[in-house]
C-alpha cells in the first residue's frame, strides 16, 4: 500500500483479503465470506469510479 500512496494512486479497500479459495471448480461459489468481501470491494470500486469521473 505504501508504494501506491507514494505514487499518488487511489486504492479502494475492502473488509478483508480480496480473494476466495477452493480446491475444485465451483468451491469458491460456496465461500460466503469471500462473496461478501467481493461485494464490499465492488461497491467501493463503483463509488470511487463515480467520484473520479464526476
Amino acid at each position: 500500500m505504501a508504494f501506491f500512496g507514494i505514487l499518488q494512486m487511489v486504492v479502494p479497500g475492502s473488509s478483508y483479503w480480496n480473494m476466495g479459495y477452493g480446491l475444485k471448480a465451483g468451491d469458491v461459489e460456496k465461500d460466503e465470506e469471500a462473496k461478501e468481501t467481493m461485494k464490499n470491494l465492488s461497491a467501493n470500486m463503483a463509488w470511487l469510479l463515480k467520484r473520479l469521473n464526476a
